[in-house]
Parts: C-alpha cells; structure tokens; sequence
C-alpha cells in the first residue's frame, strides 16, 4: 500500500493507549480487528495492555475502547471508568478539508476549536481519512457519572458539526482505531499527528467540571447555584409546599442508571445473587 510507509508517529500505540488506559486499574479494555473481512472482537485485563498492543498486526485494521470495564465485554453496564472526550471528525467529507496536508486538517481544528472558545485537544490523532480529537482528563470518571460524561460528549460533538463530527461516535463503548494500524480504505496508518503538552512536557489534561461548564448550555452562575443547592440537601430541611423554581429537572436515563447502580450495591451487600433468584432480587 502506498500510505504503508507512514511518517513518524508523535506517540506509539502504547505510549497513547496509556494517556487514558492505566495497567495498573482492574478492568478490562476490548480491541476490534478486521481480518479478511470478518472483524473479530476479544476483551483484555488492563495489565496485560502493553504485551497485548505489541502484537497487533499493524496490518489489520485494528479499533480500541476508549474506556474501561468492569467485564470482559465493552457494554455499557459493565463500564467501569473513562478518562477522556473524544469527537471522531469525518474531515474527508467535507470539501474545505480536500488536499490539505495532516498538519494543516490539524491547524483547521485547533483554529476552529479556539474560535468556538473550546479547549484545545490534547491529542489529534490521523485516523487514515479523518480525525480523531480527545480530551485527556486529570483522572477518570466512575461509571455513576455516565449521564453527565453523554451530555458532554453530546453538546461537543454538536459543537464540532461544522468539522464533520460523526454523532454516532459518542458513546462510552465506543471503538476507535488504534495508532500505528492501517486504514485499508485509504492505505493509511493512524497515528498521533499533534500533542498539546501542558506545563509539565505532557499531554494537557483538564479537569471534568472545567470542561463540562464550557460545554454543557448552562451558566456557569447556574452552575455554582446548583452546586450550593446540592450542598443544602445533603443536610434534612423541611421544605414549604409550592416551590416550582431551582427544581432539579428529570431525566429516565438518569434515574434508570441510579437504579441500576442501586440493584448492584444490592447484591454485592448480600453476597452475589444466587441461580434462579435474579428476579427475585429484581423484585
């Protein structure tokens, strides 16, 4: 293939799996590999992530889970934790990005990024055709925080519409492809094609609710008041009937998730759920 001989990647597929994977959590990552046109799915312990990696075929058109489960499936109910936004930007289709050079698809983004007054990627990494923009965060969210990282994820990749973000790539089981791997669509390889190093030398990180004020369409005023609200719950109060204002909306998701939550406290508090007695747990 004539895009084989790939220019030096910024990051190998390790060194950029680990800015948001940690060998040393429990869990499981999961890869997705195209061989001869059958794609063929398998589960891994986060430690072993680095022996795992060096033996991908960078020949095969390869995708990785961006976060961490409980289980050695990527399904959203096992998810164990995430620690980054990502967007996945379609460039290629759009005709303002034709013949641009990889370095100037990456200006486009970091231009655009800082004109709609959102942080820059820490990561920019050349997909074959398009690419994909992520965000490292300064640790990682646990699964309860689900509901909020989607809404995130979904006000960002509306914002980067205009780049060619792909709204079905936004959810926390997703796979995207793996650096050092081919895109045999376009011959390609994917690689990391700019870093955002913060004061440290590293890739930057931010802190979640740093980014979640920036891109979630609520005043950051609303968003102190809300935290001084939650504040005030957490003590017993005797609430005066007739209030219709700073009333926490409500979201089926939300609830649905919490509950979920609550039936997994559950049964690990009794000790597991014995065989033929789930619904009766359920109940």
């Amino acid at each position: 293939m004539a895009g084989m001989a790939a220019q030096l990647a910024l990051l190998g597929p390790a060194e950029e799996a680990a800015a948001y994977h940690d060998p040393n959590r429990p869990g499981f990552f999961s890869l997705l590999v195209d061989v001869d046109g059958k794609k063929r799915q398998s589960s891994h312990l986060l430690a072993n992530m680095p022996t795992v990696l060096e033996l991908i075929d960078p020949r095969c058109d390869t995708w990785m889970t961006q976060a961490e489960f409980i289980r050695p499936n990527r399904r959203i109910v096992n998810l164990a934790r995430v620690g980054l936004l990502f967007a996945d930007l379609d460039t290629y289709r759009h005709s303002w990005a034709q013949g641009r050079t990889f370095e100037q698809l990456a200006s486009s983004v970091l231009y655009y990024c800082a004109q709609e007054g959102i942080p820059a990627p820490s990561l920019l990494v050349f997909s074959g055709r398009g690419i994909q923009a992520k965000w490292l965060l300064e640790g990682t969210l646990p699964r309860r925080a689900l509901p909020r990282w989607n809404a995130c994820q979904t006000h960002l990749v509306n914002r980067l519409t205009a780049l060619g973000a792909d709204p079905a790539a936004k959810d926390a089981s997703r796979v995207l492809r793996l650096v050092n791997t081919v895109n045999s669509k376009s011959g390609e390889i994917c690689r990391v094609m700019h870093v955002e190093n913060g004061a440290d030398g590293e890739p930057i990180r931010y802190n979640f609710e740093y980014l979640a004020e920036i891109l979630l369409p609520v005043a950051r005023w609303e968003i102190e008041a809300q935290r001084k609200e939650r504040e005030e719950r957490r003590q017993l109060k005797l609430i005066k009937g007739g209030k219709t204002t700073g009333l926490r909306s409500f979201s089926g998701r939300q609830l649905a998730w919490h509950r979920l939550e609550d039936l997994r406290k559950l049964a690990t508090l009794r000790g597991g759920v014995s065989e033929g007695e789930r619904m009766q747990h359920l109940f």
